[in-house]
């Protein structure tokens, strides 16, 4: 069995969304999550509600078998209790989208389909060699791109879930360690309001802020149904102006910084943040860290390219090296909408933008930082 997004609504395939197959008169995106061999995750499936057992004989088609849901290709033994709702008409990885109910493709084996699909985007990267580009726009244009990633409905419901269920124990623990009990917190990029809950159960005096309105809306709602008293708004953490001492601990959960664009701005970020913290205070932040890439990979080719252009006289329109996209900030996301991620290569790139913000780090588990005002 397998699991499945509807990407318009970006709620998962079950009982409460089937009808969405059902009523279709065009086809639905799918995708794909923990897809079967030969699929992909990052793959995105165009199903059509439509499926006659003798024209499409040779159609793959997604069926409900049971309480679960599956990709059954030609030839598979048909499940006892199985119901076909759709048939797979096309095949979307990044720019390449392969029909697959007309031509030459609908009459190859379906190992050979994903084949096709992925010698497709090869072909694709030829047309589009430096990827990402050696400049990705303005700082500004970056923000409002994460921004309205954020917005989506879709991605809102899927945080309000995550919300829902409750804060892990490392955030619990670090923040217990780090923060005085019933001191004031600042949850930066709060989404729908996760960690904020967590926090401010634990007694904590909680104020939560995140550039998306949607997210806002949703962790005010989810703090309301809670009863719990949070201070919610939406603010930009680069425009954070707050009295010297306002918190005892400020949070800057998983993506946060890594979606602030440019060196000097993430920088200047933490240090108005430094400002806002108490002098005891902690900056409590997650990060993650970048997969080791191949010798001739395309985003260390842009990266040395971006670093010659930097050098180079003249006003050369280059991006930092580490910036780049990220395509999924939940499992609700549609691929083809990408955000803007700065990728760390190492801890010691981020330790050198915490020291020169004015802070003390210290890295407590992979990823996790603690940091305190260098001359506090």
């Amino acid at each position: 069995m397998s699991r499945f997004v509807l990407l318009d609504m970006g709620d998962e395939l079950g009982p409460a969304t089937e009808h969405v197959l059902r009523t279709a008169t065009a086809p639905v995106l799918v995708r794909l999550l923990d897809p079967p061999p030969p699929f992909r995750e990052t793959q995105i499936l165009h199903v059509h509600p439509r499926y006659d057992a003798a024209a499409d004989g040779r159609a793959i088609v997604l069926a409900r078998v049971g309480a679960g849901y599956c990709l059954k290709a030609p030839g598979e033994p048909a499940a006892p209790t199985g119901e076909i709702l759709g048939r797979v008409v096309a095949i979307e990885r990044g720019p390449v989208v392969v029909r697959l109910d007309r031509g030459l493709l609908s009459r190859l084996p379906v190992p050979w389909v994903t084949r096709a699909v992925e010698g497709l985007e090869v072909l694709a990267r030829f047309r589009h060699p430096l990827t990402p580009p050696l400049f990705q726009g303005t700082a500004d244009d970056s923000l409002v791109g994460v921004r309205d990633k954020y917005s989506r409905q879709a991605e809102v419901r899927a945080y309000s879930r995550i919300a829902a269920v409750g804060s892990e124990a490392l955030e619990l623990e670090t923040i217990r360690r780090h923060v005085k009990p019933g001191g004031r917190v600042l949850d930066v990029g709060c989404g729908a309001g996760r960690e904020a809950l967590g926090f401010a159960r634990e007694g904590f005096r909680v104020t939560a802020i995140d550039i998306a309105p949607g997210m806002i809306d949703a962790a005010r709602a989810n703090a309301a149904r809670a009863g719990l008293a949070i201070d919610v708004r939406v603010q930009n953490v680069n425009d954070l102006d707050e009295p010297e001492g306002s918190y005892d601990g400020v949070y800057l959960a998983f993506s946060v910084l890594h979606h602030v664009p440019g060196r000097a701005r993430r920088i200047e970020m933490l240090r108005r943040v430094g400002r806002a913290l108490a002098a005891d205070g902690a900056l409590i932040v997650v990060v993650v860290y970048r997969g080791p890439r191949g010798l001739l990979s395309r985003s260390r080719l842009v990266d040395l390219l971006r670093c010659v252009g930097a050098w180079l006289p003249g006003r050369w329109r280059v991006s930092e090296p580490g910036d780049g996209y990220a395509r999924e900030v939940s499992e609700a996301s549609d691929p083809r909408q990408t955000v803007f991620f700065h990728d760390y290569a190492s801890a010691s790139d981020v330790r050198a933008e915490f020291e020169a913000a004015g802070f003390r780090a210290d890295e407590t588990a992979p990823g996790w930082w603690v940091c305190r005002r260098a001359h506090a």
